[in-house]
């Protein structure tokens, strides 16, 4: 469900280690190598690269595990785990190991702050969906048989059934801090139709068929500077060594474009005789990308939210139909919103722990009068995102998008977005926001596909200098959650969205978040790794689900808190990150792994 992006750039709240999808300096890489020797040496285990999760390590000496756990970088407060507790040598016998993006210890499941007393069986209904997708996959198909003999209503025999099949690693920063940040997300809903007629004047758009793809690891040395040949089989590009006699040859140029972390693959479009990165989101929004529209909506800065939060429902004018949105595509642009400043002059929400800069500059004045029904320009719905705005208290911020309990929000939309406060943001009413053009071109182009719509630059700022763009597919609605990035419906509450790199789609993942938030905002369980994220980079890095409209709108709205995240990992699974490394001067093997575990449909590594 969340919104895919080939990367992002450094952003507030985004946890220490975060990568954009290239390799750490061989600085950083060497000092990873060093700890996750380290670490494996206090395991008491040599640091052979080829170690099944489940396999014992030698016998080590009395106190070595306790030794072990202060040896994470740990926060303090985390208790070594009693000898006599059955679930104590749980993950002892497994070694530690790292990845180019995060270190991962080993600990008893008793040391695991909260792991008893929550109530892990609400977690049950998505683990069973988690096993949809992976019990036809190695480690996972005896896991996923067992738990069909489990009673889901029995929180202790689904914490032993855990405890039994599974080993717990405590997930580090490549600094082995052991902190990161927890945030929260939705799915929206909008109003919208099926034609464009005003209000509904923007777009949504579903898979463009002008899109290209090419595997980023196919790419010969040199070719980022350079452009050479290549071939289009299908939508996928093929760059060759000479250019070909038979077929016809484009030119290849794909400059500083970024892979998709989890596919590896560059999104790309053919422009004459070149073959190019696809377009950004200020060229997507004035028409040029051949996509189909799925539906029209009144509200810009709702459409952007969607696209951050990765699906959505859009309710039709007779307020009972409902077209459900799920991400199908991302153009290949790293998310890159105006994040927020002090100096700011724009208003701010905060998206999936982001601060986001509402700009409050000029927009576009394009006169709409003609293409929306007689209406002008300033008649034209400004986002209801940004109304209520200008009635802010005096240090910017309005009291109902607080959450206090005097009054009610100025704009019902207005709940799921905080706005920052911040005496630098004015109290002026923000500006306009105005309508496309019509597709007059489209209407004209003969060769354009009939579903297709042009539309004119859209005018809200904090939108337009973000360059990436997700696109959309109908699925049928119903009363279960969003498909997330594993293909199934995400659980209220259960689910989170992470970077499928250091956290294995589908994995079970504990978080504490218990500290340094707001009160009542606490969340200590047990979560699936259903989900992952433009804005979601780094090793202990998640976004909580909160559901379905605007009341787990305001809810994911207040949610940015540190926290700490342990991975469940099946026993027996074939760890890629164990069983890769590069040794620099009889040294202990390096860790090259991208993925904890390489699998061409969950998290594809950076070698063939």
């Amino acid at each position: 469900m969340a919104s895919r992006t080939s990367g992002v750039a450094a952003q507030p709240g985004i946890a220490p280690g975060a990568s954009s999808g290239t390799a750490h300096p061989l600085a950083a890489f060497a000092a990873l190598a060093l700890t996750a020797a380290t670490l494996a040496g206090c395991a008491g285990a040599p640091p052979s690269p080829a170690v099944r999760v489940d396999e014992a390590a030698p016998p080590s000496a009395p106190g070595d595990d306790a030794r072990m756990v202060s040896a994470t970088g740990a926060e303090p407060g985390i208790a070594n785990p009693s000898p006599a507790s059955p679930s104590a040598s749980v993950g002892m016998n497994a070694t530690p190991f790292a990845t180019k993006n995060a270190l991962y210890t080993p600990v008893a499941f008793a040391s695991v702050p909260g792991w008893a007393t929550d109530n892990v069986a609400e977690s049950w209904d998505a683990f069973r969906r988690s096993c949809g997708v992976l019990s036809g996959k190695p480690a996972w198909a005896a896991p996923c048989a067992a738990s069909r003999g489990v009673d889901a209503r029995n929180a202790a025999a689904v914490r032993r059934f855990f405890e039994d099949n599974f080993t717990v690693y405590q997930i580090l920063n490549v600094d082995r801090s052991a902190r990161g940040v927890l945030t929260g997300y939705y799915e929206p809903i909008l109003k919208g139709s099926r034609e464009r007629r005003a209000p509904y004047v923007y777009p949504v758009y579903g898979v463009p068929t002008d899109m290209l793809f090419l595997d980023a690891r196919r790419l010969p040395p040199g070719a980022r500077g350079t452009p050479v040949p290549a071939r289009i089989e299908g939508r996928n590009v093929v760059p060759l060594s000479t250019v070909s006699m038979s077929g016809k040859t484009y030119t290849l140029r794909v400059g500083d474009s970024v892979p998709d972390i989890r596919d590896k693959k560059l999104r790309l479009r053919r422009e004459g005789a070149d073959i190019v990165p696809y377009y950004a989101r200020a060229d997507i929004e004035r028409g040029m990308s051949r996509a189909p529209v799925l539906a029209y909506v009144e509200d810009p800065a709702m459409l952007y939210s969607m696209q951050l939060q990765g699906a959505g429902k859009i309710v039709l004018p007779d307020g009972k139909s409902v077209i459900r949105l799920a991400y199908a595509e991302q153009n290949g642009f790293a998310f890159n919103p105006p994040v927020a400043s002090a100096g700011s002059k724009g208003r701010k929400i905060l998206v999936r722990g982001v601060e986001i800069d509402l700009e409050e500059g000029s927009v576009s004045t394009q006169n709409a009068k003609n293409d929306v029904g007689g209406a002008a320009s300033d008649d034209v719905p400004q986002s209801s995102l940004l109304r209520g705005a200008q009635d802010a208290d005096a240090d910017g911020a309005s009291p109902a998008v607080h959450g206090d309990a005097d009054g009610p929000p100025q704009s019902p939309l207005l709940r799921g977005f905080t706005l920052a406060k911040s005496a630098a943001v004015p109290a002026a009413r923000p500006a306009r926001v105005s309508a496309p053009d019509a597709p007059s071109d489209r209407a004209t182009d003969k060769t354009a596909t009939p579903s297709l719509a042009k539309s004119a630059p859209i005018g809200y700022a904090f939108a337009a200098s973000d360059p990436s763009y997700v696109f959309f597919r109908t699925i049928p609605d119903s009363p279960a959650g969003p498909i997330g990035a594993l293909g199934v419906p995400l659980s209220a509450g259960r689910s989170a969205a992470i970077d499928p790199r250091t956290t294995p789609l589908g994995a079970p993942v504990f978080v504490n978040a218990s500290e340094g938030g707001p009160a009542g905002a606490s969340i200590t369980r047990l979560l699936m790794a259903q989900d992952a994220g433009g804005a979601i980079r780094g090793a202990v890095r998640a976004d909580y689900f909160f559901g379905t409209g605007p009341q787990a709108q305001q809810q994911a709205s207040r949610m940015k808190q540190p926290t700490q995240m342990w991975v469940l990992l099946p026993k027996g699974l074939r760890i890629s990150a164990k069983e890769t490394g590069v040794r620099v001067r009889g040294g202990p093997a390096m860790p090259s792994a991208d993925c904890v575990v390489s699998d061409p449909d969950l998290c594809v590594d950076d070698t063939q």
